[in-house]
């Protein structure tokens, strides 16, 4: 096999600019791609900087893709300085909790996703 990574995953959202402004504007991620599709839609792909994964913000129904919240993850070097500006941006963001696997806490988006972010440990810590 050859896969080298996952490319993107895709969220359903209710507003593609509200929803592109919390991850642009709150999360610092980079938007990538933004653009009218040829049937009228929408296709926007967002991206922690320098990240092989992004992450496809989309308001229309995808073939075998339930509408509702989802829950994925983010990894920091430094959860604090991670929660510390997320709050200053507005972002309410839980108290990092110490688990096996590292610091981790979580927040929801504006589409109400819930996103963990962790610093791992050595036992939480994902070769690459």
């Amino acid at each position: 096999m050859t896969i080298t990574h996952v490319q993107f995953l895709t969220l359903p959202v209710a507003d593609h600019a509200r929803a592109r402004d919390f991850y642009v504007g709150k999360l610092g991620f980079e938007a990538l791609v933004d653009r009218r599709t040829p049937g009228g839609g929408r296709f926007v792909l967002v991206a922690p900087k320098g990240a092989k994964t992004g992450v496809v913000l989309t308001d229309q129904p995808v073939t075998g893709i339930e509408p509702g919240p989802r829950h994925f993850q983010l990894q920091t070097t430094d959860v604090d300085a991670e929660v510390a500006a997320l709050r200053a941006a507005g972002v309410d963001v839980a108290e990092p909790q110490r688990q096996p696997w590292g610091r981790a806490t979580s927040f929801k988006d504006v589409d109400g996703h819930t996103i963990g972010l962790l610093e791992p440990s050595d036992f939480g810590a994902v070769p690459r």
